[in-house]
Order: C-alpha cells, then structure tokens, then sequence
C-alpha cells in the first residue's frame, strides 16, 4: 500500500467498493434493500435461518484485500428480534498471518485460537424497557436472540487493542469483512479517530473538539438521526469494544455499565458567562447554610503566604460525551475573570445581615491562577480535564500509575499446588508463584522481584536450560501460559491452551519447546506441544503436536540431548515420548513388580554428555522412598534403590517428592 492519505478520516466502506452494484461485493441468500422508519433511509436486509447460508462478503474474491488500515471499526447495525447474526472480520497482522475476528450473539463464551477470536455479543433493548431493566439487575448479560426492542446501534472495535491483547500480535489492516442474517446494516467505516456518536457537528464546535485532536462527532453520512428535543443515547446504543461493562460472560461484546449520556441540544446552555446573580434566603434556609459553612470551609491560610497545589494529577483530554467547557480561553478574557474573582467585595450586598448565595451556571472549572492576598478561596475538585501550562507543570510532582501503592514485598508461598519452586542456574535465586504473582528472591539479600500477569492461581513454572526464559501456567476453565524473559521481567507471549487446567510444564534445554500436561473438557490427560523457537524475536508459539492418553501423569519433561524426546511418571506408570512428524508417541517402561507405585518425579543422570541413547540413565522417585534407575536405551529397570526413615516417628516423612538442584546439596 505505497499511500494511505485517503483513508483519512474515515472510509466509507460501502461507497469504496460501490456495494450496490456488486461487482467487487458478494451476496448469497436472502439479501434486500429495506427502508427503515427510525433512520428514514435505505438500509441492507439480511435474513435467513441459518445465518452462514445469508450474507454479504466484501470483497468479493478471497484473493483480494480491503487494505484499510484504521484502528478503528465503526458498524452501524440493528440485530433483527428473535434472531441470531454472526459478523466475521479478516484482518492481517504485521507477521502476513490473517485473524478472523468474529462476534455473535449466538456465541455463549469468549473462545479463541492462534487465529480466530470468537466473541458473544450482549444485544441492548429500549431505554425503560422491560428487557433492560432486567439486563442491568442481572450479573450475567442477557446472550441469545436479539429482543424484541432492540435498537439501533453504532458498534466501535479497537482491532489494534484486540490483537495485541489477545494474540500479542500487531494490526496491518483490514483484509474482508462478513455479514451473515440476520441484521439490518446502515453502514460500517474505518478510521484512527475515537468518534462519539452522541455528539454533533454544532456541539462540538462549542466544545471545541476537532479531527486534528483526535476525536469528534460522526461524519453526517454515517450518523444517526436525532429529532428535536431528543437525546442520542435516548434512542440508540453506542458500544465500545473493549467494553467498561462487568457483565458475564467475560470478554464478551457489551454496552458499559456508565455509557455517557450527552445533554440535549434544546436544553444545553451556551459557552458565554453570565453575571453573578443574588439570591436572598429565609431565616432556616440561612441558619442551615452557616452551618455548612461552619463545616466545609478549610482553615484560613496566612497573609504572608500564597495558597500552593503541591500535586496535582496529569490528565488527558478524553471524550466522554458530557459537555465540556474549554479550557483554552484568551488572554484578555482571563483578565476578566481574575479580576471579578479578586473584587474584594461582591457586587451586591445584604442590608438586613443575611446570607447571600451567589452562583455561576457556567463555573465548571476552577483556575489555578493567583488570587488577591484579601480573597479567600475554596476550591471544589473538578471531574474535568485539566491542562497545566509548561511552566507550571515542570513544577509539579509527578504520581504514579493507578494504583500509586507499590508492590514492595511478599511473605508466603502458594499457588495451585507446593511443587512450583526453582532455583536459576547459577543457585543465587529461587523462583515461586503466590497465588497468581510469580517471586524470583535473590537469595543472599532476600531481595525480591514480581512477574505480575496472571488472573488466577499459577500451577506450573519452567526454565530453560540457561534459566534466561520463564514460562508459567494458571489454573481455571481457560487456562493460560505466559512466557517471559526472566532477567528483564517483561511477557514474551500469551496464549490460552486446549486444557482447563496445566499441571505441568517443561522447557528444552535451548527454550525452542515447550511441553504441558493438563485436563481436557473430559476430564483426559492431554499432553501438548508448542514450538517456542522464535518467542524471543517477537515470533508466535505454534503447536507441534498434542495427544490424549488414560494413564495419569504426574509430571512431564524434555530431555536436555533431545528436544524432540521427553519423559513421563504418574501413579503405576513411566512413559517415554517423541514427537516426530507432527505426532506424539509414546511407549511404556516395564515396571515388573514395581508397577503399583506412585512416582512423583523423573531426572536424568548430571553430567552425562554422550550422545548414546544406551548410556543415559533415567532416576524415577515415588511416594514410598523408591528410586528406580532406568536403562533409557533398553527401556528397563538397572537398579532400585529405596530411602528409610532414620527413626520410626519419621516413618511418615520418608517419601523422595521431587529432584531439584539449587545452592546447596540436599
């Protein structure tokens, strides 16, 4: 794409590929041009009662792209009630590997793979409907067919938010898009700006937002229609993906929980200042604001000194669809202002000694200039954003992200099992999960550092042959493994896995694979295999080879000569595997009379380096003290040997748990 300074502000999807003459736009099933009533303008029918059977494809040949660059993507649709729709987008990453994004309302759960997101979309319904008011009093969003009331809505994915988040991935562009039944389709654009479609030309003139800020009101052709006296939000539905909403199922599309409500237009007020009005109370209006006043006004400061904002937070110039008065005024203006603010009386007195109120409709904001040594001043906090000049803002004192309390130290150890603790090559650092943080503590200063990611209790760690990549595994129906670089602390890549759970994870010696054992959806040992070689060069995690097996698997792991081989132990079992030509295979070690222990952990021989496979020993350990050393070549049993209690009372601490290697010889 040698130029892309047409794609500026927005394009027109519709008008740029000429949808109703499709030559470079496809239908297939029940397709239509509809008038619709709210709108008063042509829209796009689909219907059918299988939604893949009725869509509109654009472009219509796969071998083509859209090539639309904009983060944003605006839809502008209404689900038909009672129905189901399903809406796919193909767009490319950076890598030339194509995602297909795609939300329905008849998806129950978030789902996702290396190339496909799958989202449930939360239908809306008319304001004090019965549908939303018991949308809003239910924990779990309403997923299913589209209500009977249901709006019109003017839907805004974030792709470049959506890709990095879930696939770590980088957006290119938007390569196709697919509207299947059943919906009405007004129209959909790309752009880089975050529009409000709540807002109009007229007021965000006096807002004073502009394109060239990044943000502003809908292009007229893309708006909807708002008859006089009514309000936007009265009438349609804005959602924004990602979504402020807390309903269940996570991840899913819906409209926030706040969604701004823009003030009508025949109700708004204009930008100009009025006068200071007075207004006289009676006596028990009078005794009741003395009080007040008693209470909420602060301490006097003293003459000598100005009143001085130590810390004031930096905030950005965000939309919200409320209206907001602009900050940027002229000079002369300021002037005025100060110099009514710093009147030492004010303009209209009280004869008879009583309060007097006065008020500003149009005070939104309070200014940070200096006031009169003989006015005292109360200043009220403000919701609004608040730009400091360069001079005043290099004096001011910086705070910290949200939160502004800082992880300083753990006490305790814990995650999802107490088999999650290793130590780094060197022996100076021992590494372990608390709940769903990872610790590395160097061990001569205690000193500790935090991998901070996880949304539930971490199961499983490892480390690479030089200890330089970390990976860990978090329990829950979706579990996820997360690899980093341990020495800067940073996340590498994100991927859910096919289990519900990982029990175990290990890496080959060089980090090129990973391998995991977990539970699938029926409750079956899966072991998975992942290719993990360009991870550390911003590359993705790609599956080599996966597998069910019926017997139990305590822990799995790579063989340091071999990335292709791993080993096995679980209760009654120890098993060999190998993954060649995409297939994971596997063959058992004959226990003889020892098949009926519970092994609990496998290493292999320190310091061998042969590349004989007939040389290598395999030790195997198990709850009852049993240490049984393994011909791995011959798949037998050399010797077995078996750790006593020193003394009877420890008879029920005799069991060897796992081997593991640290500072110090145990």
């Amino acid at each position: 794409m040698a130029s892309t300074g047409w794609q500026h502000p927005y394009v027109n999807i519709f008008k740029h590929v000429r949808v109703e003459d499709w030559k470079r736009s496809s239908k297939e099933g029940d397709v239509s041009t509809h008038t619709d009533k709210t709108l008063k303008c042509s829209v796009f029918r689909i219907r059918g009662p299988v939604p893949a059977n009725s869509y509109i494809l654009i472009p219509k040949n796969i071998s083509q792209s859209l090539g639309l660059i904009g983060r944003y993507f605006y839809f502008l649709f209404k689900p038909i009630p009672a129905k189901y729709f399903v809406v796919h987008l193909d767009v490319a990453v950076e890598e030339g590997q194509v995602v297909r994004i795609s939300f329905s309302n008849m998806f129950k759960d978030f789902k996702s793979t290396s190339t496909w997101l799958q989202f449930p979309f939360l239908c809306g319904a008319a304001k004090d409907s019965v549908y939303e008011s018991t949308a809003k009093s239910a924990r779990r969003g309403l997923v299913g067919p589209a209500p009977s009331m249901v709006r019109w809505t003017c839907l805004m994915l974030d792709l470049q938010y959506i890709l990095n988040v879930y696939l770590n991935r980088c957006y290119s562009h938007l390569k196709s898009v697919k509207l299947c039944a059943n919906m009405l389709v007004k129209n959909m654009f790309t752009s880089d700006l975050l529009l409000d479609p709540g807002i109009s030309f007229s007021e965000a003139k006096l807002m004073r937002l502009s394109y060239s800020q990044g943000t502003g009101p809908m292009p007229r052709d893309m708006s909807f229609p708002v008859p006089k006296g009514s309000c936007w939000h009265d009438l349609y539905d804005h959602i924004r993906f990602p979504s402020e909403g807390t309903k269940l199922p996570f991840d899913s599309i819906q409209k926030g929980d706040s969604e701004p409500e823009t003030p009508c237009a025949s109700t708004q007020r204009g930008p100009a200042r009025e006068e200071f009005r007075c207004v006289s109370l009676s006596k028990p209006v009078q005794d009741r604001v003395s009080l007040i006043q008693q209470i909420t006004t602060p301490r006097p400061l003293p003459r000598c000194r100005t009143p001085l904002v130590s810390n004031v937070p930096e905030l950005g110039l965000v939309s919200t669809g409320q209206k907001v008065d602009s900050l940027c005024r002229s000079d002369d203006l300021h002037q005025r202002e100060s110099a009514r603010f710093s009147s030492p009386r004010s303009p209209c007195d009280a004869d008879d000694g009583g309060v007097d109120v006065y008020m500003h409709p149009e005070d939104s904001f309070s200014r940070l200039g200096e006031e009169s040594e003989e006015e005292e001043f109360v200043r009220a906090t403000v919701l609004h954003p608040v730009h400091l000049s360069p001079a005043k803002e290099s004096k001011q004192q910086k705070l910290l992200p949200d939160p502004i309390l800082r992880l300083n130290r753990i006490i305790g150890f814990g995650g999802a099992t107490t088999k999650c603790a290793l130590w780094t090559k060197s022996g100076d650092a021992v590494v372990y999960p608390c709940h769903a943080i990872i610790i590395s503590m160097k061990i001569s200063s205690n000193q500790q550092r935090f991998f901070v990611g996880h949304t539930d209790k971490v199961s499983a760690l490892a480390f690479n042959g030089n200890t330089t990549v970390l990976a860990s595994a978090q329990t829950g129906k979706h579990s996820v493994v997360r690899i980093w670089n341990y020495r800067k602390g940073n996340c590498l890549a994100m991927f859910r896995t096919h289990a519900h759970s990982l029990s175990s994870l290990s890496f080959s010696y060089s980090g090129s694979i990973l391998c995991g054992v977990g539970k699938d959806s029926h409750c079956k040992t899966m072991v998975v295999v992942w290719n993990t070689q360009n991870v550390s060069k911003g590359g993705e995690v790609t599956i080599l080879a996966k597998a069910h097996t019926d017997v139990d698997i305590h822990i799995m792991k790579v063989t340091f000569f071999d990335a292709t081989r791993m080993v096995s132990c679980g209760r009654d079992n120890i098993r060999l595997w190998r993954v060649r030509a995409g297939t994971l295979r596997s063959c058992p070690v004959d226990l003889g009379k020892y098949h009926s222990l519970d092994f609990t952990d496998v290493a292999f021989e320190d310091g061998n380096t042969t590349d004989d496979l007939d040389d290598r020993t395999l030790f195997a350990s198990s709850r009852s003290g049993h240490i049984l050393e393994i011909d791995y070549g011959r798949v037998t049993i050399k010797n077995v040997r078996r750790l006593l209690p020193a003394q009877q009372r420890h008879e029920h601490r005799r069991e060897k748990w796992t081997f593991n290697t640290g500072g110090s010889s145990y």
